[in-house]
């Protein structure tokens, strides 16, 4: 049975880390293909012409790995966040991602308050995935809901 982490847990300032994640060129290229099929993230003549110069992670995809890095802070068999969920996303992509790229998400506590509803607490938090040479390639912010503890 996973720890559980309740809104009561979650410090406000406190700093959580992902997992390395890496950009894997047929992975990227399946993504696109089925769900962000411009040329720029297919086509190596048109992603050559863009002003990338080179085929780039689907935006789409980038917020994949940025979950997966921070699948080991929320969601894993040993410690589990007790998420209601997630709302007011506030995504801004800072550079492309290429294949072969290694990310990793940090995660930051940054504002909690109790809900006005019984046994929730709004947690905001605040996110960037960084490559391998410490560049930020996006930057997320999101308002969750998390399971308070409720009366003892």
């Amino acid at each position: 049975m996973p720890t559980l982490v309740y809104f009561e847990d979650l410090e406000v300032g406190s700093v959580h880390v992902g997992s390395n994640c890496t950009c894997d060129e047929a992975e990227m290229l399946d993504f696109a293909l089925k769900n962000d099929p411009w040329p720029f993230h297919l086509d190596l003549v048109a992603a050559a012409q863009s002003p990338f110069g080179e085929r780039i992670a689907s935006g789409g995809f980038i917020v994949t790995l940025w979950y997966r890095s921070l699948i080991e802070v929320y969601n894993t068999n040993h410690r589990r966040w007790v998420f209601l969920g997630g709302f007011d996303w506030k995504l801004k992509f800072v550079r492309p991602l290429r294949a072969g790229d290694s990310v990793q998400a940090r995660l930051v506590v940054k504002d909690k308050r109790v809900s006005n509803k019984p046994g929730r607490g709004i947690v905001t938090l605040s996110t960037e995935l960084r490559s391998q040479e410490s560049e930020v390639v996006c930057t997320v912010e999101v308002i969750v809901m998390v399971s308070t503890r409720g009366e003892p």
